[in-house]
């Protein structure tokens, strides 16, 4: 008998609740009694689940009826309807699962299923038979649950409390579907994301015992709702502000304080989800050891504790009132654990460009710094921003800095370090190596460094912060960038030492300027996310080009040009360049990873240069430079400086981005 269509009147009303409360009955669901049903549909956005035949109970979260589970027989179709992203949707369906797209104008999934869970915010559910008893779910129902709970994305138990206290009005929707051999997760969500996904869980092969409990998503498919993907997506809140207490006593253990303003930007905001490691993986020599941090306590401004859920390497934390639009909190995180490690049994640690301090998502990172670094001799601390102090106090050595600019990426980095300083046209160069002082390389690279700086002021402008570190990392062949800082390996500072340092030494001035320009390309002009990531990487490469020929001459930059233009060739056909790290293949990561870098480091500068070779060397410049101007110390997006270059050069552009970077063509074949 066919099930009748009709409807409950909602998934679970959007009434006020304890967030504790509210979490514990998301985090323990159960199911009613189990029905024989029959050509039900359930359906939003660009898909649909058809239940065929089969057995389906109501799934419940602290008493109410919040989805349903199904077993049986049934079918996904699924419709991307975003050409820009249809490149590497087809990649990743081919290189990750057994499912495959068909179409012209919009590309359609299918595929036969035989479980769902299906859970909803806002959307109403089918009603399922009164009457017949279903096969018992119980069983398959935890076991499913069990399966999923290990995918290390934003817990169930945090996106739907957090849903429903931000702003119940849009729908929120979260369907787990297994077809055959591929287990996919969909989602959509019309409050926050504004986009609509389908996901598939990675199946990694045999992998250190550490992490035999976590599961990773691909995303095959992500289209925007409501919205334009060529603009930014504003967040629910930005963080403002951060004043970070850091306390090293020796060995593993940290102690972190973190005091937080944040600002919301819509409203009606009461619970804030941030990022937050739970789990840090150490890389030891035998194997991943697992550490973990632990949040003590969340405190409002006036001392009051705060209720919060930290599970899956994020934190969600409840007001006790609603923010407005425009509303400012301050929160105190206390915060301790054991996740400092010494790479490889070396002098050193890191806390790096990782979520080791509540932060939220890239584009609501946008915080002034005042840190404080307490580190136990003979470790030296170092960390991004102007010093206001550098003190010994008994067994520690104390560093005080103050960023007064709004930047993402706040690192801290402690160890046995040699340095020096030199302050040229107001800049102070800081040059640290490692394990002793080598003042043959920290020369070198001090030398190096005022040459590259002085170069880009000449057109990106003034230098963005008056004190830039640079640190020296013991190992090889790469270089990193957080505010005023840089992160370069051992052959920067010792180019003719031992056969490693041989090896990766080639290059080491193009690297060094390219981390250099970061301080303006990804700095200056954010990335609001990982869409946007050529404005980092990209601008910095090019910039890192002109300093190159300038310096060495026009056949080093031709060479450096031959490599981009091989490279950007290789990847060009897997994505454009705004969903080059949407890049997977389960069977060959290796090769996604590397059309990935060859994307953003490669063809970006390659049509980045393209535009140089039309316009001429004055007139690209000044373009570069207007960027600088019109995003100066926020976020920046490819709309926008599309539009800056249409400005400066009197002509459209659009057609050129749409086929070299939206889509997959390659300029100057």
């Amino acid at each position: 008998m066919w099930v009748c269509l009709g409807f409950l009147a909602a998934a679970f009303p959007a009434r006020p609740e304890p967030f504790s409360d509210s979490v514990q009955g998301w985090s323990a669901l159960s199911l009613r009694e189990s029905r024989p049903v029959q050509g039900v549909k359930l359906t939003i956005g660009h898909v649909t689940l058809t239940l065929a035949a089969g057995d389906a109970a109501y799934v419940v979260a602290g008493g109410e009826t919040v989805g349903l589970f199904f077993r049986g027989d049934g079918t996904l179709d699924y419709i991307s309807a975003d050409p820009v992203e249809f490149p590497v949707l087809t990649y990743n369906l081919r290189k990750n699962t057994g499912l495959k797209a068909a179409g012209d104008k919009a590309l359609a999934i299918q595929a036969k299923l035989s479980e769902v869970l299906w859970l909803t915010g806002g959307v109403s559910l089918p009603e399922l038979p009164k009457e017949g008893t279903g096969s018992p779910l119980a069983e398959s129902f935890a076991a499913h649950v069990k399966k999923y709970g290990k995918v290390q994305a934003t817990p169930i138990a945090h996106e739907f409390p957090a849903w429903r206290a931000n702003g119940a009005a849009r729908p929120l929707v979260r369907a787990e579907v297994v077809c055959g051999g591929d287990e996919l997760v969909y989602g959509y969500d019309g409050l926050d994301a504004k986009s609509e996904s389908l996901l598939s869980i990675r199946k990694t092969p045999p992998r250190d015992q550490a992490l035999q409990d976590r599961l990773e998503l691909t995303v095959l498919s992500d289209q925007p709702v409501g919205r334009d993907r060529r603009d930014n997506l504003p967040p629910r809140y930005i963080l403002t502000d951060v004043d970070l207490t850091v306390s090293a006593p020796g060995g593993k253990e940290v102690a972190i304080t973190a005091v937080e303003t944040v600002r919301s930007l819509a409203d009606g905001t009461r619970v804030l989800l941030f990022d937050l490691y739970d789990t840090r993986f150490a890389w030891t020599n035998v194997a991943l050891e697992p550490r973990h941090l632990r949040v003590k306590g969340v405190f409002d401004e006036t001392g009051a504790a705060l209720a919060f859920d930290h599970r899956k390497d994020e934190v969600a934390v409840a007001l006790r009132a609603p923010l407005s639009t425009g509303g400012v909190a301050k929160l105190r995180f206390e915060i301790e654990g054991d996740i400092l490690f010494q790479p490889q049994g070396d002098n050193y640690w890191e806390l790096g460009v990782e979520p080791w301090f509540p932060q939220p998502d890239l584009a609501g990172q946008y915080y002034t710094v005042h840190c404080t670094v307490k580190v136990k001799k003979p470790f030296v601390p170092f960390a991004p921003g102007k010093t206001l102090r550098r003190v010994e106090e008994g067994e520690f050595n104390v560093l005080e800095t103050r960023i007064d600019k709004p930047v993402q990426f706040m690192v801290v980095l402690a160890g046995k370090y040699g340095y020096e300083e030199e302050t040229k046209n107001g800049v102070t160069v800081r040059v640290a190596s490692y394990g002793r002082k080598n003042d043959m390389g920290i020369k070198k690279l001090m030398n190096l460094t005022h040459k590259v700086i002085d170069y880009y002021e000449g057109f990106l402008g003034k230098f963005p912060f008056e004190e830039f570190n640079v640190v020296e990392i013991h190992s090889w062949g790469f270089g990193q960038a957080p505010p005023g800082f840089m992160f370069i390996t051992s052959e920067a500072f010792n180019p003719i030492g031992d056969r490693l340092n041989e090896l990766f030494s080639g290059g080491v001035n193009e690297r060094f300027s390219h981390e250099i320009a970061h301080q303006y390309w990804g700095h200056v002009v954010k990335m609001s996310g990982h869409e946007e990531q050529w404005l980092t990487e990209s601008f910095a490469e090019i910039s890192a080009g002109l300093f190159i020929r300038d310096l060495r001459g026009k056949s080093d930059f031709d060479g450096l040009r031959a490599v981009w233009k091989s490279r950007a060739k290789e990847s060009a056909d897997s994505a454009p360049i705004p969903l080059a790290n949407r890049l997977r293949a389960e069977s060959d990561m290796a090769t996604a990873s590397r059309y990935r870098t060859y994307l953003l480091y490669f063809k970006g500068p390659w049509i980045l240069d393209a535009v140089r070779q039309e316009i001429g060397d004055e007139q690209f410049k000044r373009f570069l430079s207007s960027c600088q101007a019109t995003f100066r110390w926020k976020f920046g997006s490819t709309k926008n400086v599309q539009a800056v270059l249409e400005a400066v050069t009197k002509k459209d552009w659009k057609v050129f981005f749409d086929d070299y970077y939206w889509g997959t063509g390659m300029p100057g074949k």
